[in-house]
């Protein structure tokens, strides 16, 4: 990992992590970075709320609220980024133009704002990869 890096995570790495899945080494290098001081990261509310709507669904309530509060708590070395109005007409130019679910579309958004690579194994981004600057961190797919 380059010194001072700057990471996105979306949906996909927080549920990998979560769910001690494939990429879920990778997710916890980027935040122990982040904590020591030699990296940062960021991700969307929108991208938050994906991964919390996610783990509901599977009958993990528990985990989704645990995620929730240490997110927005800071007890987890991430920057929450809200969806301001610039962030949506991002995202939502992102989606016009692309084939792509509007919470990647703010994933993508958040990673080009922030100039930070996008850490994903979503097959949705593969598109966009190269597209103004955008770098990804490709995570293993999900067995």
């Amino acid at each position: 990992m380059k010194r001072n890096a700057r990471f996105c995570l979306d949906a996909f790495a927080w549920l990998a992590w979560l769910q001690d899945e494939p990429g879920a080494a990778a997710v916890q290098r980027c935040l122990d970075e982040a904590e020591q001081g030699r990296g940062e990261c960021v991700t969307s509310i929108v991208n938050l709320g994906e991964a919390y709507y996610r783990l509901i669904r599977i009958d993990r309530r528990e985990k989704a609220e645990s995620l929730w509060r240490m997110a927005l708590l800071r007890a987890l070395p991430v920057s929450v980024k809200e969806a301001t109005q610039r962030r949506v007409r991002r995202a939502a130019e992102l989606k016009a133009s692309h084939a792509i679910a509007y919470a990647d579309a703010f994933a993508v958004a958040t990673a080009l704002e922030f100039q930070a690579t996008l850490l994903t194994g979503d097959p949705e981004i593969k598109p966009l990869v190269g597209e103004q600057d955008l770098e990804v961190q490709w995570l293993p797919q999900r067995p």
